[in-house]
């Protein structure tokens, strides 16, 4: 059984807890069991956020994919550590071999990991081309998939902007997409067909996100 975290680190997540004053679906988010957590990012609170959010209800760390560079912060950076987010430097493959097989690994111990689909910030309006990474790490476990759709964010922390903290945040959950059957056939085919499966769900759960979001598919997965 996971211990819960020490006051003052409960005390930070608490301080981020009152900038969303709505959260839709909370019932989908499995209590127990690996799952792979897959929202919009159109802030660069939106990881924090819903980092923070996860662990003051379930007391048990998710474990967010973050570019290295965000560690640097002193708040947010500390927040990131403390529940063991994982780094990963976009510009070096080795770093990306790194962040995966970790992410792998609290995915065999049971735990969340949370990654963005688009890899970088959208514009607001339109939903960025998925990048593979949600659906592989997805059909290389087995876990499975649960779409989030984050509202507000860029009121609270605008790009190029100034923090709000007047402004609140949505958070929507999907439905949870099961992947055993998919990762099964995965495993068993050929490099041609895994490309389409991976490409085929990638797309089912930016389905989900533009629903919840609210933001409209980029054009080429419309």
């Amino acid at each position: 059984m996971r211990k819960s975290f020490p006051l003052c680190r409960s005390g930070c997540y608490l301080s981020l807890r009152w900038l969303i004053n709505k959260i839709i679906g909370t019932d989908r988010v499995p209590k127990n069991g690996s799952v792979i957590l897959a929202p919009n990012h159109s802030s660069v609170v939106d990881g924090v956020l819903l980092t923070a959010l996860l662990n003051i209800s379930r007391l048990s760390p998710c474990h967010t994919i973050v570019q290295k560079e965000s560690f640097k912060e002193d708040f947010f950076g500390y927040l990131l550590r403390s529940c063991k987010c994982i780094p990963v430097d976009r510009q070096c493959k080795q770093s990306i071999i790194d962040m995966f097989r970790l992410a792998l690994t609290y995915l065999e111990l049971g735990d969340r990991v949370m990654v963005f689909p688009e890899g970088h910030l959208n514009n607001g309006e339109t939903l960025r081309l998925a990048r593979p990474g949600a659906a592989l790490l997805a059909l290389e476990s087995g876990a499975p998939v649960l779409p989030v759709g984050i509202k507000g964010t860029r009121d609270i922390f605008p790009v190029g902007g100034k923090f709000n903290p007047f402004a609140r945040a949505q958070i929507y959950y999907g439905k949870l997409i099961d992947t055993s059957g998919l990762s099964l056939k995965y495993h068993n085919s050929g490099k041609d067909e895994r490309k389409i499966i991976i490409d085929d769900l990638s797309l089912r759960i930016m389905k989900q996100i533009s629903e919840l979001s609210g933001i409209q598919m980029h054009r080429r997965m419309r």
